[in-house]
């Protein structure tokens, strides 16, 4: 069975705990042991005389074949070994006349440890035997560590060798209460580990499923579901408030969607039922035989204003359904003044009609940004469309442009502006301030401006109010003049 989040974050603790311990060990405890007997060897080596075996080329080993003098040669031996073993704090045994096996004879066994002798194998003699040269080495006897030099020398044109031993068992003591202290300090941090880890696997898993089970609940029941807090500065923290601002913007949109809804059924409403009464009473006039043409031009009129409603709304959502997708928008230079003289074209007939002056305003001469011609030409007929709406009969409607490292077009009008606490909310999709002057709309003309005005590294801004009306700016990024060319325009 696969374990759980949890059980695999205990897992791991403990496989990286012990594994951690364990190279620890290996790189402390080895090491230790090597650098304590070379400690040892190099203290027996300043512990011994400059020539250890000074002393002994000195006496008359030969005197030891001789009867009448070997208890005297035995004497001055055996007084220069204690000596030199006293001061060493081990053992000297002098070796001489080399056997077919290499290793010597012992000169004088009788006041050693027997033993000890017994058990040395002198494998190091027979080494400085055959070499000629001194040796310094680690062995074993009879159990214990000892710590070996072996001294070739002269005397009276015979080769003897000195062998010298200190017993080191402190050393392997040493490293085992080292190693026992090591094992007890890492069974109690492993089992700190595991007192810790477990906890915290535990709470770990408890919130993750905890945000499991309200994103369950939010795909189950809805963005209404509320999510529960969790104030932790950690990664899961920090994945519960994302997750909440989520469900609050979920919220938020399916709100605005169900005003939509509500406010596209109502708008919807009016213009289909009076596109259906005007066309009925149009083809009731026809009917009759002698239509009264007054009548039902105004009838067409009227029912042209309500087509042109629905074809508003049908742009805008067009143009949502757009944005939504990530359509990719053209980047091209493009002459501010050139486009906005094209769409303030197009607003002649109506503006005229109402008495409205509308203008441009150019004094800078060519004003070239970088942007998508068609997005900025939607958004220039969003803000006029916005202003001629809003602009009594008899106002003035003018737009701006201004050059610069970011190129601007503003459009103002002489409408009953925007109310300071709604400067924010009428940029957000299906939103409408209060003061319309009476005109139909859904809220989404400014929402689209703002959305691609950022997709085309622009923004869309109203301007702090400065007299009557409202101004809003559209920012771009500036572009070079083509060498030749015309501006594209939708």
């Amino acid at each position: 069975m696969a374990l759980g989040l949890r059980g695999r974050i205990v897992g791991a603790v403990l496989v990286t705990t012990v594994a951690t311990l364990a190279v620890a060990a290996l790189a402390l405890l080895g090491p230790l042991e090597q650098s304590l007997r070379k400690a040892a060897l190099s203290t027996l080596k300043n512990d011994l005389p400059k020539d250890p075996a000074q002393q002994f080329q000195k006496l008359d080993l030969l005197g030891l074949t001789n009867p009448d003098e070997s208890a005297s040669a035995q004497f001055s031996l055996a007084t220069t070994q204690q000596q030199l073993a006293t001061r060493v704090g081990g053992n000297v045994y002098v070796l001489g006349y080399p056997a077919a096996d290499g290793q010597g004879q012992l000169l004088l066994p009788r006041d050693l440890e027997v033993g000890n002798v017994q058990a040395d194998s002198f494998d190091d003699v027979a080494t400085v035997f055959r070499s000629g040269r001194s040796l310094s080495s680690f062995g074993s006897i009879d159990g214990k560590d000892y710590v070996r030099v072996a001294v070739p020398f002269r005397n009276a044109g015979l080769q003897y060798v000195l062998a010298i031993r200190r017993p080191i068992d402190e050393i392997p003591a040493a490293v085992d209460a080292v190693r026992t202290a090591f094992i007890t300090a890492a069974l109690a941090g492993l089992a700190l580990t595991l007192i810790l880890a477990i906890p915290l696997a535990m709470t770990l898993v408890r919130r993750l499923r905890r945000l499991r089970q309200a994103a369950l609940r939010v795909a189950q029941e809805g963005p209404v579901v509320a999510v529960p807090e969790d104030r932790a500065s950690d990664e899961v923290g920090d994945l519960t408030r994302t997750f909440a601002i989520m469900q609050r913007r979920l919220q938020h949109q399916e709100e605005a969607r169900r005003a939509f809804v509500a406010t596209a059924s109502h708008e919807l409403r009016t213009p289909l039922a009076s596109l259906d009464g005007m066309l009925e009473l149009m083809d009731d006039e026809l009917r009759g035989g002698e239509p009264d043409l007054d009548d039902a031009r105004a009838l067409l009129e009227r029912a042209r204003a309500q087509s042109r409603r629905l074809g508003r709304l049908a742009a805008d959502l067009l143009d949502l359904s757009r944005i939504d997708a990530d359509v990719q928008l053209r980047s091209e230079p493009v002459e501010l003044g050139e486009l906005s003289r094209a769409v303030l074209a197009e607003f002649e007939l109506g503006t005229s009609e109402r008495g409205i002056v509308s203008g441009l305003v150019d004094g800078v001469g060519p004003v070239w940004a970088l942007g998508d011609p068609g997005s900025v030409a939607r958004i220039l007929r969003i803000l006029l469309d916005n202003a001629v709406r809003m602009t009594p009969t008899g106002g003035e409607v003018t737009v701006e442009l201004s050059g610069g490292r970011m190129p601007a077009l503003s459009v103002r009008d002489q409408g009953p502006g925007v109310r300071p606490e709604e400067r924010a909310l009428i940029f957000e999709r299906f939103q409408r301030g209060r003061d319309t002057g009476g005109q139909a709309g859904f809220g989404l003309g400014l929402a689209i401006g703002r959305e691609l005005a950022a997709r085309m590294g622009g923004e869309l801004v109203l301007d702090e109010p400065n007299g009557r009306g409202a101004k809003f700016t559209l920012r771009l990024p500036a572009a070079r003049a083509p060498d030749a060319g015309a501006v594209a325009l939708v």
